[in-house]
């Protein structure tokens, strides 16, 4: 299959079981062939590593943490690599010392835990002795990693070595193939080459011990609060493991004993496969050691005894095996290897977890399927292991074609390599916030008719792990992300706009107290925007406008304005045209919320911008009605409706604008302390109008917001090494006071809006600033700071940084839909 034919849709994983028998037959005459598949195996596998060298992020040693957490953010440490898991199913990180640690197991869960008991290891023999390595950094001298989502890398060389290791980690997710993207299995190929001088490979042995991760739940606790390590805990109660049916290699089935009333618990598969000769499994062990005073490796049904006959022969299986229903207090696990007879010119052994895990709980308790188990049809854990190795290779091919097209897309643009690398590399924001992608509740938690969401459907990203974060789709957040989903999983995008048009469309009268305003208010109010589709800690998709709490949103100036205008501009850039009731609610919204004035800010936190005191009108709301009234208009004349008032409206907007025009820039407010300053994305409402084809404000005086923005918040702050803050005064020598009781927003780098601002100076031709830009923000995150793979909502020079893994700036793919 072509790598063209694989990205386009390649059935549900129950049909892809079905044809895995196909595969079966087909991977056997491709064996048959003789050395060529494994000879072009080899070399798809090294272009695909010097990819990831030349465009992605790459590391010889865990990095200096050049930036620390800001109080309340959570710090994961520097040495954290990119998650590995589907949209929506278990997601675990394996780091740069070659630990796995960071667990993302289930939707809205966020631990940090090094799990001692999982890892890969070699084993070889060369002049009758016995050698062994573990993985790790610390076991070889040199230790190098180069990762372009969602494919990571991983090479290993040691003088005492006679051969390189390299391994290759992934899971499909590939873009504009949902069901792939869906299946919740991880992949490891190893592939070992003779080192330069060698033509041949010892005898060698490859083995996966992994933990059965069975009933871990960790708290619902944001990462801040979180000080507990979890594992291996208390929660092992009733973990048992079984040999997998027969398949292409060999494998272990790892369950649970189903609680009362329950006909199955979910189950793992640890499976091996590849070019070996032989495999072998240890079926279970304990993961730890007991206090018996016997030495760990003569204690034979524990992980000291397992590891010790694999180090000292290769093999496994070979200490007293078989299962039990493990104790509460007891871990336990399995392992599988794969056996090379000596003599091979070059060998891949390839380890497969499947995680059929087919519900998805959130903190009320409801209980939802997860989208590759629809209607609890997903087809077990032992089948996804056997579609993943059917079909690894053309998985593969479908990423090397995803990785071609859009690094020649951005590059063509004129982006460097290293920032189109880090497009690429910030998609994994997708499978790492906490997402949740859920089809159908179970039976018994309907969540009745009274629901302002009644789609069986959701896909929720989480605006961060952060207490005041820990909410799905966070809309002023979607409004600058939703273009990563819209060129990637189109479908999916429309899955979100539809969940808070909904939202939109309704109304929840119940009163909470709003704690800034010490009064109570409706939690949302007709025709408001949501601030978000809940919590994980509570009911999302059923309680919406969680953060009616701190703040009220039903204010937001720039809320309503901002859902329109993005939504009709992800019609404009996929081609799926509004549905009619869709598009009435949105032209009903605007004109009823947004009325014939332009707002001003009359209430502290009245726009996403909610620390930030300001008054009057402000340039990024109004600039988003502006652009708003013109993508309406446009879209009113085009369905036939009389456009006559819309144009009004948008004139008046536009005039509101133009007199907050300062014969530089667009001034941040009409009033309060910020009249002299200038927020350099607060006009991405014109530019989502251009990208719409709709005419807003002369060009020119965009492009002197835009260059005012670059020299006085990006060249102006830390002689632009950082990135631009998102708000500044020319001139100002002295920082900005905080407002709202933190320092937040102020006298910081909001990575998203620095996105947002890169994309428009290259759209609206100012290319040498955009190129600083980017590569500032580049090295910001990917170069060596210690911020790869957890790019937080905001950074500062002072080498501070807030809330990691945020949902903004998925604003990076923006990027990839600008003209040259």
């Amino acid at each position: 299959m072509t790598a063209e034919r694989a990205v386009v849709g390649t059935g549900t994983p129950a049909e892809g079981v079905k044809r895995a028998a196909e595969g079966a037959q087909q991977a056997a005459a491709r064996a048959a062939e003789g050395a060529e598949p494994a000879v072009k195996r080899a070399q798809g596998a090294a272009a695909r590593v010097e990819r990831a060298r030349t465009f992605g992020f790459t590391a010889d040693q865990v990095p200096e943490a050049a930036f620390q957490a800001k109080p309340r953010s959570h710090d994961d440490g520097p040495q954290h690599g990119m998650l590995l898991g589907p949209i929506g199913g278990p997601a675990f990180g394996r780091d740069l010392t070659g630990h796995f640690s960071r667990w993302h197991l289930w939707p809205g869960t966020h631990l940090v835990a090094d799990i001692e008991a999982a890892f890969l290891a070699v084993h070889w023999t060369s002049g009758g002795h016995h050698h062994h390595r573990v993985l790790r950094a610390d076991q070889v001298v040199e230790h190098r990693t180069a990762t372009l989502f969602p494919v990571s890398h991983e090479t290993f060389r040691d003088p005492e070595m006679p051969f390189t290791v390299t391994l290759t980690a992934f899971s499909p997710v590939i873009p504009w193939d949902e069901d792939a993207a869906a299946t919740p299995v991880v992949l490891f190929d190893v592939s070992a080459a003779p080192v330069p001088g060698q033509t041949e490979l010892p005898a060698l042995d490859v083995a996966l011990f992994w933990p059965n991760l069975n009933g871990w739940q960790p708290a619902w606790v944001t990462a801040a609060d979180r000080g507990d390590r979890s594992w291996p805990g208390q929660h092992h109660a009733g973990n048992y493991n079984v040999p997998a049916p027969p398949g292409h290699g060999l494998g272990v089935l790892q369950q649970r004993t189903p609680a009362p009333g329950m006909d199955s618990a979910g189950a793992v598969c640890v499976s091996v496969a590849g070019s070996a000769d032989r495999f072998s499994r240890q079926v279970q062990f304990k993961t730890d050691q007991n206090a018996t005073g016997v030495p760990p490796a003569e204690q034979e049904f524990t992980l000291g005894a397992v590891w010790q006959a694999f180090a000292g022969t290769g093999q496994l299986g070979t200490t007293a095996d078989g299962s039990w229903p493990a104790h509460w207090h007891e871990p336990v696990g399995s392992a599988v290897a794969g056996h090379l007879d000596a003599g091979r010119p070059g060998a891949q052994v390839q380890f497969v977890l499947a995680f059929d895990w087919p519900t998805a709980g959130f903190g009320q308790g409801r209980t939802w399927w997860r989208r590759y188990a629809a209607r609890g049809e997903g087809p077990g854990a032992a089948a996804l292991a056997e579609l993943a190795h059917t079909r690894a290779d053309e998985w593969l091919a479908a990423i090397d074609g995803w990785h071609t097209s859009t690094l020649n897309r951005l590059t063509g643009r004129g982006w460097a390599p290293q920032v189109a690398g880090t497009v690429i590399n910030e998609l994994s924001l997708v499978t790492a916030l906490g997402t949740a992608w859920v089809d159908g509740t179970i039976d018994g938690h309907d969540p009745g008719l009274d629901a302002l969401l009644r789609r069986r459907e959701h896909l929720g990203l989480l605006e961060g792990f952060d207490e005041g974060y820990f909410y799905f789709n966070t809309a002023d957040l979607w409004h600058y992300a939703f273009p990563a989903l819209s060129q990637n999983w189109p479908r999916l995008a429309d899955v979100v706009f539809a969940d808070l048009a909904d939202g939109l469309a309704g109304t929840d009268p119940t009163e909470r107290p709003v704690y800034r305003l010490n009064t109570h208010r409706r939690t949302l109010e007709p025709l408001r925007l949501p601030h978000d589709v809940g919590s994980a800690a509570e009911d999302p998709f059923v309680r919406l406008n969680g953060y009616t709490m701190r703040d009220d949103p039903n204010t937001w100036r720039d809320a309503t304005p901002a859902h329109v205008l993005a939504q009709l501009t992800h019609a404009r850039l996929t081609g799926r045209p509004l549905p009619d009731q869709r598009w009435c609610l949105l032209r009903s919204a605007a004109e009823q919320i947004c009325g014939d004035q332009v707002p001003e800010h009359a209430e502290f936190g009245d726009s996403t911008w909610d620390n930030l005191a300001l008054r009057g009108h402000s340039s990024y709301a109004t600039s988003l009605l502006t652009g708003m009234w013109a993508v309406v208009a446009a879209e009113a004349q085009r369905r036939g409706e009389d456009a006559t008032p819309l144009v009004a409206r948008h004139e008046r907007a536009r005039a509101v604008l133009q007199s907050l025009w300062t014969g530089e820039h667009y001034r941040a407010a009409s009033a309060g302390k910020y009249t002299g300053a200038v927020m350099p994305d607060s006009i991405w409402g014109l530019f989502y109008a251009d990208l719409c084809g709709a005419d807003t404000v002369a060009r020119e005086r965009i492009r002197g917001h835009l260059r005012a923005g670059y020299e006085i918040c990006h060249r102006g702050y830390a002689d632009g090494q950082v990135g631009p803050l998102l708000i500044g005064e020319r001139d100002r020598t002295s920082r900005f006071d905080q407002d709202g009781g933190e320092e937040l927003q102020v006298n910081e780098v909001l990575v998203g809006s620095a996105w947002m601002f890169t994309a428009m100076l290259r759209h609206f031709g100012l290319h040498a600033e955009a190129d600083d830009v980017a590569g500032s923000l580049h090295r910001t995150l990917y170069g060596g700071t210690g911020l790869q793979f957890r790019t937080p909502a905001a950074v500062a020079a002072e080498g501070l940084f807030r809330a990691p893994l945020n949902l903004r700036p998925l604003a990076i793919w923006w990027l990839a839909a600008t003209a040259r």
